[in-house]
This record gives structure tokens, C-alpha cells and sequence, in this order.
């Protein structure tokens, strides 16, 4: 099972005070997938993708990931994934270099200034990399998140609204990012409104379908995923 990952969400449920959001989530996340998590805003998209990454715990249910046959610890689950949504803090006030310099070092990473190099380079950043983050438009600092979560080199690759802000250069920068981590047989979710804005996606799962009420929850036991059609 070596370089082997794999995501599974167990009967995954959240709710925010009284509020459930969606409950009974069956999914499973292999390696080489790309999945579509799509539904309308405020529907949980980026609840699931939070639980996903590790660093929101289900209020029902369990996400686990499984690396090389291992089973994380949830305390280092949000360790061995990237993370990349609009609502993740950059560092306005350091430059690029300094940003992911930073994070190698809260991370105990040993990455030589190549790798970062390497890394900002994959984002179409290298001639910004010494200029502040404050100074970034807002589709460059959704760049420098992509480039903070591809850093550790992760065989786990969780995007919420990743295109949103971006212009042609930096749709083509994720869409690149997405098709290397499906190449190398990484797991890949994608949060988005519209099933049409991920192209790469080879599966989807509908948020909406385990709102309370719905017809996705008269079967808990269901993966109600489904394979695109081309």
C-alpha cells in the first residue's frame, strides 16, 4: 500500500447551534479521483470540505485518512492534506518567500530555498516572490494559498471556490495543479455552485441531496456520488 491515500467520511453530519446543516454523508475518496462537491450557497460545501481537510470535526459521524495503509491521527490530519480557500489568511505584510518560508518553518519542514522556488514557480509567481502579498490582486493571493497548500508536497488536494477572482492565467494555474495531483494518483475534492466550472471532475456529490428532509437521507447508507458523464 505504499503512496497509497484514501478519505472516507462515516455517516458525516454538522450542525451550527440548532441548525443541521446535512446528516448520514457516505463517501469515500480513492486515489486518481477528482470529486465535484457542489449545492447552493449556504448549502455546506465548505462545511464538508473543512471536515475533509481535518480541521472542523463533524458534529456526527467521522472523516479518516489513511496514508500508506496508516491511519492519521486527527490531530495531524490538517497536516497532511492542502487546504486552499478564500477565507485562509495570507500574510499581507511579507512577501511571498517570506509567507511559505514561514510555514516551512511551523510546519518542521527542512525545504531548501529551491523547493520554495519550485513551488512559486508551479503558481506563476516567480518575478512577485520578494514583492508583499499586500501588494497581490485578489486572484494572486488566491495563488499564494495554492502555493501554501501544495508546499508539503500533499497526496491530498482540497480546493473550496478555488476559481473564484481568478483570470484566465490563474484558472489555468489550478486547472494545471488539479490535473499533476490526479496524474499522481492524489485525491482531489473541489468545492464549487456549479458542477460546469469543474471541468476535471470524474465524480460528484450534491450537498443538497443529505439536507434535512431530503431524499438522500431515507438511505444512510448510500454513497450518493455519481460519475460524470463526458
Amino acid at each position: 500500500m505504499e503512496n497509497r491515500a484514501s478519505l472516507t467520511v462515516r455517516g458525516g453530519g454538522h450542525k451550527y447551534g440548532y441548525r443541521r446543516i446535512f446528516s448520514n454523508v457516505e463517501l469515500t475518496l480513492l486515489p486518481g479521483e477528482v470529486l465535484a462537491i457542489t449545492g447552493a450557497n449556504g448549502s455546506g460545501k465548505s462545511t464538508l470540505l473543512r471536515i475533509l481537510a481535518g480541521v472542523l470535526q463533524p458534529t456526527a459521524g467521522e472523516a479518516e485518512l489513511i496514508l500508506d495503509g496508516q491511519c492519521i491521527p486527527k490531530e495531524l490530519h490538517p497536516l497532511n492534506v492542502g487546504f486552499v480557500a478564500p477565507y485562509i489568511n495570507v500574510y499581507e505584510d511579507l512577501t511571498l518567500r517570506e509567507n511559505l518560508t514561514f510555514i516551512t518553518r511551523v510546519r518542521s519542514m527542512n525545504e531548501q530555498t529551491e523547493h520554495i522556488e519550485s513551488i512559486v514557480a508551479e503558481v506563476g509567481l516567480a518575478a512577485r516572490i520578494d514583492t508583499q502579498v499586500s501588494t497581490y490582486s485578489t486572484g494572486m493571493q488566491q495563488r499564494v494559498r495554492l502555493a501554501a497548500a501544495l508546499l508539503h508536497r500533499p497526496r491530498v488536494l482540497l480546493l473550496d471556490e478555488p476559481m473564484i477572482g481568478l483570470d484566465a492565467k490563474g484558472r489555468a494555474v489550478f486547472e494545471k495543479a488539479i490535473s499533476r495531483a490526479q496524474e499522481a494518483g492524489h485525491l482531489v475534492a473541489i468545492a464549487s455552485n456549479s458542477q460546469d466550472k469543474i471541468h476535471s471532475a470524474n465524480r460528484s456529490l450534491c450537498i443538497e441531496d443529505y439536507a434535512p428532509g431530503s431524499a438522500g437521507l431515507s438511505q444512510p447508507s448510500e454513497n450518493k456520488s455519481y460519475t460524470l458523464e463526458n
